[in-house]
């Protein structure tokens, strides 16, 4: 029988960084909520938790380095959320948060949940920001944060 490796949604011991955009704020801060939420229900105190603001989502790239940089996080949660316009630039924005931020996990070695929300209207982002986590993106990314967090963890032999 083959072994399975997967981490679980236990963030005990460990630190996270929320890297979140201003811009769209009235959506991201439900998604951050969210977030915080997901991270104090998997057992990562309040205390282990920074929030890093930045003013958009093509900041964000930039500053998950600079975070990546201290090494002090186990895990980082992006949030943001463009909402398309009439103009290319949505397109532009989202794919360079997207790509920027994948790489940097690639290098990094550092676990990464992507809750950067691409979305046609403002009713979109509304929906995918809800009150609760069966809805919420923000409240996703850290999940997958936490759980990756954990698998990378095992895998450098310092976990379950």
């Amino acid at each position: 029988m083959p072994i399975t490796h997967q981490g679980k949604l236990d963030g005990g011991g460990k630190r996270f960084a929320i890297v979140a955009s201003r811009w769209n704020d009235f959506i991201v801060d439900k998604l951050l909520n969210g977030a915080l939420q997901t991270l104090k229900r998997s057992g990562v105190a309040d205390d282990s938790v920074e929030i890093f603001r930045c003013p958009g989502a093509l900041e964000i790239p930039g500053l998950v380095k600079h975070v990546i940089d201290t090494r002090r996080f186990d895990g980082i949660v992006c949030l943001g959320a463009v909402i398309r316009g009439a103009t290319p630039h949505f397109d532009l924005v989202i794919n360079q948060s997207a790509s920027g931020v994948a790489q940097l996990a690639i290098e990094s070695g550092v676990a990464v949940g992507f809750g950067v929300l691409a979305c046609d209207n403002i009713e979109q982002g509304l929906e995918r920001a809800g009150d609760n986590a069966t809805n919420n993106r923000g409240a996703d990314a850290a999940a997958v944060a936490i759980e990756m967090a954990d698998l990378y963890a095992q895998l450098a032999g310092r976990g379950a």
